[in-house]
């Protein structure tokens, strides 16, 4: 390791922990770094590098399906979604543990985000589990836990950046992330029937009879058109993300305005400008990061890992438990977007190295960083639960690390069951 490379991590590594946004921890060490290498010639490339790696065509589905989402929050549909979930999932013990992890999974179709399915279905599940029995540190490990769904099922925010940072097709990303998606789910499910038969949470009672069902299905449907709009126009070939997330977002106010009938002047300002905040907080991070990937290209970082690994001739299962350490070392402490653009591009040249599947890399490097999403120091999912919860942190990580242990156990299942991310690309031929 050269100097000014080692100078250069050194300084990024600093600068984070001491608190600055990542952002500008990249700038700022890439700044020290012309300096330690006496490239200063190149200055005036680091703007341009910026624009360059915000100017991809693919990064404008981020915006559109930011703003899909956010009409659809607008739009106040949790009930609608909420009352579906019971008729699906309410009837098994822990009823209202299972509804919400299953309105996590629905939910996550329309927003992709975690905070977003916190933040929506937080203030519903975490007051009404409380009333109905559960401590309100059991209902915020539910609501945090299942969040970490959203992100892997389309769309997906971090789906579509992975992709543009590695050059894998998204509508691969987006089918290889789906099962696990749902593994992760029933898992989490399969741990709440447990407890509930310990703990004598009941199913939730209501009218499940086949035309309560249908009217359930029918007012839900129109918002989980989103993520089947996306799905079938991107995987079907018909159109690109960019055009999916378009189109979702007319379908979004289209619905939320005439359907409705939520969305007025006032609130569509409103939903404008947090998607536009939204938006440029991830692009930010996007256009910095290609500055910090290109000191990384120009200290031959890459090329460097690559002969290593091809050296050492790990066999990919133990390279795989490396690379999976490593990112969940990373995901407590680095948000999963900072995560991918800054070191998912290098870890997946090793794990190509090695033979990995570059699909199969990427379900299993999303699913492992969202599972930072619950670990502390970051563990932003948990910090937020607490919020609406106010059941204090330490209760909150006791009634947490059973959950978070089965969505370990989904990730070992996906790392070594490929299949799981790769049955459903192949099928659509990808």
């Amino acid at each position: 390791m050269s100097l000014s490379l080692g100078l250069f991590l050194a300084s990024f590594l600093f600068l984070l922990f001491a608190g600055l946004p990542v952002a500008w921890t990249m700038v700022a060490a890439s700044l020290l770094w012309l300096a330690a290498s006496g490239q200063t010639a190149f200055l005036p490339v680091l703007p341009e590098r910026i624009f360059q790696g915000i100017d991809v065509f693919v990064l404008m589905a981020i915006p559109l399906f930011i703003l899909a989402g956010e009409l659809i929050n607008e739009s106040r549909i949790t009930d609608r979604l909420i009352a579906f979930a019971n008729v699906l999932f309410g009837w098994m013990r822990g009823g209202l543990a299972q509804v919400n992890i299953g309105a996590s999974i629905l939910f996550s179709g329309i927003t992709g985000v975690a905070l977003g399915d916190i933040a929506a279905l937080g203030k519903v599940f975490i007051p009404s589990m409380s009333r109905s029995g559960y401590t309100a540190a059991y209902a915020a490990a539910v609501t945090a836990s299942s969040s970490i769904i959203g992100p892997m099922v389309p769309p997906s925010l971090i789906v579509v950046i992975y992709g543009s940072m590695t050059g894998i097709s998204i509508g691969a990303l987006f089918a290889a992330c789906i099962v696990p998606g749902l593994t992760i789910g029933l898992c989490q499910m399969t741990l709440v029937g447990f407890q509930a038969r310990r703990r004598g949470h009941a199913a939730v009672a209501m009218d499940r009879s086949l035309p309560a069902v249908a009217r359930s299905a029918g007012r839900a449907l129109p918002p989980l058109m989103i993520p089947g709009i996306i799905l079938a126009g991107i995987l079907g070939g018909i159109m690109t993300p960019t055009e999916a997330g378009g189109l979702a977002a007319f379908y979004a106010l289209l619905i939320a305005v005439f359907l409705y009938r939520t969305l007025g002047l006032r609130q569509f300002l409103s939903v404008l400008d947090r998607s536009a905040v939204f938006s440029a907080q991830l692009l930010i991070i996007v256009g910095c990061g290609a500055i910090f990937t290109w000191v990384m290209g120009m200290e031959n970082v890459p090329a460097l890992l690559e002969n290593t690994v091809r050296e050492l001739a790990l066999p990919p299962a133990l390279l795989l438990i490396a690379l999976n350490l490593i990112m969940l070392l990373l995901g407590m402490f680095i948000d999963p977007v900072a995560a991918i653009i800054l070191f998912v591009p290098i870890l997946a040249t090793a794990a190509a190295a090695a033979g990995v599947d570059p699909v199969h890399f990427g379900a299993i490097a999303i699913l492992n960083l969202n599972i930072g999403l619950l670990t502390p120091p970051l563990g932003v999912c948990l910090f937020a639960a607490e919020r609406i919860a106010g059941c204090g942190l330490p209760a909150l990580l006791r009634e947490t690390w059973p959950f978070l242990l089965v969505s370990l156990a989904a990730l070992v299942l996906v790392t070594y069951v490929p299949g799981l991310s790769l049955w459903l690309p192949r099928r659509l031929g990808f």
